[in-house]
C-alpha cells in the first residue's frame, strides 16, 4: 500500500498534525490507530532539529506499521520548533521482518561494527536480570549528539526488534528508537542518557 504521511498544516480548518497523503485503502479505525502512535512521545524536540526515529506499532488486523519520523527546522504559528513529519508504511509481519533485517545489512559500516560487537559482557549481563529480560517494557538509553551518531543506536535497537529472545519475547516487539518520555511508549523504547535523570527510578539498559 502506499505510504502515509503524516505533518504539520499551517493552513485551512485543520491545522495541526494531519494526514496529507491520500488515505485510500485504509480504514477509519487504522487511521486512527496510527494517528494516535505514529509520533514518538516526549517534549522538547526543538532540541533535535534533523534526528530520525523509527517506531513500530501493531494493528488490530494483524499488520504492523512502521512509522519514520524526522524532526524538521519549521516552527508553528506561535514559534514553537520541533515541528515533526512522520512516513508511515503498513505491512504483513512477513514483510516487516524482513525490511528490517534489510535496513540493518544498509547501515554505514561503522555503525555496523559497533553493532556486531553488542551486546558486552556486561550488557548482556543485564540483560539477563530480572526487571530487564522479559519486563512489560524495557526502557533502553544512549547519548544523543547528533543524528547521524544515533543511527548506532537505532540500529542496535532494531537487532533487538530481530532477535527478541534476548529480551525473552516471542513474535513482533514493536519499539521506538527514539523517545523523550517512555510513558504511553513501545515496549522496547530508547531515550537520550541525559534525560534518565526524569525517570524516577526506573530500571535502564544503556547501550
Amino acid at each position: 500500500m502506499q505510504p502515509l504521511v503524516l505533518e504539520y498544516v499551517f493552513e485551512g480548518h485543520q491545522r495541526g498534525y494531519n494526514f496529507t497523503s491520500p488515505t485510500r485503502g485504509y480504514s477509519d479505525a487504522t487511521l486512527k490507530t496510527i494517528w494516535r502512535y505514529a509520533m514518538p512521545r516526549g517534549q522538547g524536540w526543538n532540541a533535535y532539529i534533523g534526528a530520525r526515529s523509527l517506531k513500530s506499532f501493531l494493528l488490530d488486523d494483524g499488520r504492523v506499521a512502521l512509522s519514520e519520523v524526522t524532526v524538521t527546522d519549521l516552527r508553528d504559528e506561535s514559534g514553537r520548533g520541533g515541528i515533526r513529519q512522520a512516513v508511515i508504511q503498513v505491512m504483513y509481519p512477513g514483510a516487516y521482518h524482513e525490511y528490517l533485517k534489510d535496513r540493518l545489512r544498509r547501515y554505514p559500516h561503522t555503525v555496523q561494527a559497533q553493532v556486531d560487537r553488542w551486546p558486552s559482557f556486561g550488557q548482556r549481563k543485564r540483560l539477563l536480570e530480572r526487571g530487564v529480560r522479559g519486563a512489560a517494557q524495557t526502557v533502553c538509553v544512549y547519548p544523543y549528539t547528533s543524528p547521524d551518531a544515533w543511527q548506532t543506536a537505532e540500529a542496535i535497537t532494531l537487532k533487538l526488534a530481530t532477535a527478541p529472545g534476548l529480551l525473552l519475547r516471542s513474535g513482533i516487539l514493536p519499539f521506538t528508537t527514539l523517545a523523550l518520555d517512555y510513558r504511553d511508549e513501545s515496549p522496547l523504547v530508547v531515550l537520550p542518557a541525559d534525560r534518565a535523570d526524569r525517570l524516577n527510578g526506573v530500571a535502564t539498559l544503556a547501550l
